[in-house]
Order: C-alpha cells, then structure tokens, then sequence
C-alpha cells in the first residue's frame, strides 16, 4: 500500500507500533531535507528539467548530474520539519533499523570530490546520526550493478545515482545480510514508492510506501520568478558558478530585469515556513493498493 502524508504526524502515526524487524527508509532530498533556492523546491521541478532540456548542448544525464549537484552542495540545506531527526533517533532507541536511500550520484563535481562525505556531513550538521544503525558495517561499493560511478553504501547512507532505487537498496539488503519482514519506505516521488513496492512484491516483503509531501506545500516568501531562475541557470552553465536567491536580490543592476508574478492576499496568508510543519493537520489518504 501507498499513502499520502502531507505533514510529519502521519508519518509518527504510521511507525506507531511496527516490529523490530522492520526496515524503515528515508529518501533525503524534500524528506530529511531540502533547499531554500527556488529551482531546487519540488514545485519546480519540471521547471528546472524542461531548462536543462532546451539549454544544454548535447544533453545527457551525467551533465544534469552536474549541473543538480551544483546547486546542492552550493545552497543552504534547511530541514523540511524540525521534527524529523527526533523521529529518526526514536527509532534507533526502538531498535528499529533505519536507512537513507538518496538519488545523490557518486560523481564527483568540481565543487565536491566526494559527494557522499557531503550528504553524510550535511545530514549530520541537522542532527541526523544514521550510522548509528549500523556501527559495524564497512563501507561498499555495489559495482555489480554497473555504471563508471555505482551505488555505494556508507555511514546509514545508500546513494544510488541513477541505479534505480530498489536494485541500489535490494543491494544493500544481501551485503547487510537481512531480510526485514516489511520495509517502510518514505520518498516524495510515487515512480520511487512504486519501483521498490514491485521489488519487495517479488520478494514478499511486506511494503508501506508514505508518499511524503510537506516540502511540496511550502509557499516560498518571495514568488517564483522564471526570468530569475533562468538567469541563475545561465550563470552556473557559463561559469560553473550558483549565484543564490539572496545573492541575486542583492544585484540592483539584475533585479529590475526580473518580472514576478503578483502574490495575491491569500496567497501571503499562507506562506508557511521551510523549517515547521503546518499547524493544519490532514489525515493520510491510501492511493495505491
């Protein structure tokens, strides 16, 4: 089954009572964490892709690796709710295994020489501690699924590049040597949820998929500026160069060339903060069996 959890208690409700032999995954990006840059922010998303699309010559996924991971290591890392790193040390204190199954490539960039040291340093600066999980388990490349950059296992964290999520954690499960008897995966991409729900079908695993969306529902403070954004974009690509949000608002000579949107008075009384939950609860809706 796959549900939807829009803020962090239906996800506390879900893990309320689950058995010491259950595996229970956190993606990372817009769960345990996400950007404050504006083309970083799920809403955006097909934004950013349709750029890469039209605007990088010979287009591949190793150059939208790169330009991805640009942006990342170069933004402000905020958690999407302060709560969660709470929820992830319960669960050790529960004795309950817990993993981060992230879509970071292990491509190294010019910025950042060793993108898992990054992820788990970054994760560590909020709190988050998931080797914890697993103090005795060495470090693992998985070169048996292929690819110049396969992938690896360190520290409670699996990155995968662009192995599909189910092989990179079906990996891990056999270096690992366990077999949980239900596997609670928490991404907020369904094509994700659904990849490894087919997997641990296969295997008759037990499988709950939380579909988590309160990094979706943020309304940013300033509005989305496509003219702004692009510009961004352009600088990264000419000069392998991210000039953040606040860089840009500082540029008088760049800001007038930016057309926003205008933000309606609803839309102000709903601006909700990139670090807390909404205070407006609403309860998890089963959308796939």
């Amino acid at each position: 089954m796959i549900i939807v959890a829009d803020v962090i208690d239906d996800i506390e409700e879900r893990l309320i009572g689950i058995s010491g032999d259950t595996l229970v995954v956190f993606d990372c990006d817009e769960v345990l964490t996400t950007l404050s840059e504006q083309v970083w922010q799920a809403k955006n998303h097909d934004f950013f892709v349709e750029w890469c699309n039209k605007n990088v010559s010979n287009f591949s996924k190793e150059m939208l690796v790169e330009i991805a991971t640009s942006i990342l290591v170069s933004s402000k890392n905020l958690l999407v709710n302060q709560r969660m790193p709470q929820l992830v040390e319960s669960l050790h204190r529960r004795n309950i295994k817990s993993v981060v199954l992230t879509a970071l490539s292990m491509q190294p960039i010019v910025s950042v020489t060793d993108p898992m040291a990054w992820r788990i340093s970054t994760l560590e600066s909020f709190g988050y501690d998931f080797r914890m999980f697993w103090p005795s388990l060495p470090d693992k490349h998985f070169r048996e699924l292929g690819g110049e950059y396969p992938p690896a296992y360190s520290s409670g964290i699996i990155c995968c590049g662009n192995i599909p999520k189910s092989q990179s954690l079906l990996a891990f499960l056999a270096y690992a040597n366990i077999t949980p008897s239900k596997i609670i995966f928490i991404d907020d991409k369904m094509e994700n949820l659904e990849d490894v729900k087919e997997q641990c079908n296969l295997k008759n695993i037990k499988f709950l998929g939380i579909r988590y969306m309160e990094a979706h529902k943020i309304v940013p403070p300033i509005p989305f500026c496509a003219s702004k954004v692009e510009y961004q974009l352009s600088i990264l690509k000419e000069k392998n160069i991210w000039v953040s949000d606040v860089d840009v608002e500082k540029q008088p000579d760049q800001i007038s060339k930016f057309e926003y949107p205008l933000v309606s008075q609803k839309e102000e009384n709903t601006l909700i903060p990139l670090t807390s939950s909404s205070d407006i609860k609403e309860p998890s809706i089963p959308i796939s069996e």
